[in-house]
């Protein structure tokens, strides 16, 4: 049996290379975003540099989540690599240590980052993410000029009698309540095109008297054939609730780990496909054995490495069998999300079945 101090060795090495690959990961992720933002506002002279490089930390760590299955890969593999050319392995085999107890050391620390990935970075990154959001939505706001020309990431199409409402935005918070940079067109009920209006930002208000609205600042109505008219607070009448809105707009992606159970509630009691939510919800909290299968993939092209001289293209071929691990639990999640699979299927299938495979491939190549 592998003793205490020879798994807490084992798995320290696991966790710092972890460690070192997620993190120049997301310096990478950072460094590319801090460009394309610099470029996006090289012609905005009201925008400092600090505005846009804490727009690019706090959007870097939800951007980074999908690193997190990679990094364990990466670090269990140069692990059990360098542990072998150093021989450590080796000892521990003439001591009587098999492979499965030496793994048993990367399989937990797999399992507790899986647990801190879904439970408590997550929710982080998201909170991180709204965050950026808001400096977005006041960095954009010193902007002056047309809205048109700035690429929207937000869009919404209001049905309603009195004639359907447009809405795109460059940013959109607390579930589309909050709207910056944005462009709304108006049509009539035959939809020919009534106006144009571009506001600086917009507040969803739901008024006591059962009135809905959006309140549009610094506006600058326009309608076809006619110049604008700038107007400094405008009120445009909507039918859509407060939590009709919330369902629409809301993507299980941006949901913590821990509302979900509330949001997949919130989201049937509202008539809202709640499919996206548990399966995401599920997906999250299968990311220990996902992690899990990680390690074994690793393994099996890292652990004879030195002893039979192996070539880089098996590791190679790890990599690439990683890859396809994680993509194809994407998709399968996907599915889950639209009710092809049901949703704790889609989400724990692909880390079980490549966590099988795996564990046969090492059966074979320990113990024949």
């Amino acid at each position: 049996m592998i003793g205490f101090t020879l798994g807490y060795y084992f798995a320290k090495t696991f966790l710092k290379n972890i460690l070192m690959v997620f993190l120049l990961f997301l310096f990478l992720i950072t460094v590319v975003d801090l460009i394309e933002l610099s470029r996006e506002l090289s012609k905005a002279k009201t925008v400092s540099f600090s505005d846009i490089l804490l727009i690019a930390l706090y959007r870097a760590p939800k951007f980074a989540e999908s690193i997190f299955p990679f990094a364990v890969m990466f670090g269990a593999a140069g692990s059990l690599i360098l542990l072998n050319k150093r021989l450590e392995l080796v000892v521990a085999r003439a001591s009587g240590v098999s492979a499965w107890q030496f793994l048993t050391p990367f399989a937990l620390t797999a399992v507790f980052l899986g647990l801190f990935s879904a439970m408590i970075y997550n929710p982080l990154a998201i909170s991180g993410a709204a965050s950026s959001r808001g400096i977005e939505a006041n960095v954009f706001g010193k902007i002056k000029g047309s809205y048109a020309s700035k690429t929207h990431s937000f869009w919404l199409r209001l049905n309603q009698k009195s004639g359907d409402i447009v809405l795109r935005a460059r940013v959109a918070r607390d579930s589309g309540t909050r709207l910056s940079s944005l462009s709304l067109y108006r049509f009539n009920p035959d939809g020919s095109a009534l106006d144009r209006i571009e506001a600086r930002r917009a507040q969803y208000v739901e008024r006591t008297s059962g009135e809905k609205i959006f309140l549009l600042f610094e506006a600058i109505t326009t309608v076809p054939g006619k110049k604008g008219i700038p107007t400094e607070r405008l009120e445009i009448p909507v039918e859509i609730t407060k939590t009709q809105l919330q369902a629409r707009v809301e993507q299980a992606s941006d949901v913590g780990f821990w509302q979900l159970p509330a949001k997949e509630a919130n989201a049937v009691a509202s008539g809202k496909n709640p499919l996206p939510f548990a399966t995401q919800f599920h997906a999250l909290l299968s990311q220990p054995l996902l992690f899990v299968s990680m390690v074994l993939l690793a393994a099996t092209v890292s652990l004879r490495f030195a002893r039979f001289g192996q070539s880089g293209k098996a590791i190679l071929c790890g990599v690439l069998a990683g890859f396809v691990l994680y993509v194809l639990s994407r998709l399968v999640i996907t599915f889950g999300s639209n009710g092809l699979v049901p949703p704790s299927i889609a989400a724990w299938s692909p880390a079980l079945v490549a966590s099988l495979i795996s564990a046969t491939v090492l059966l074979y190549q320990e113990d024949g």
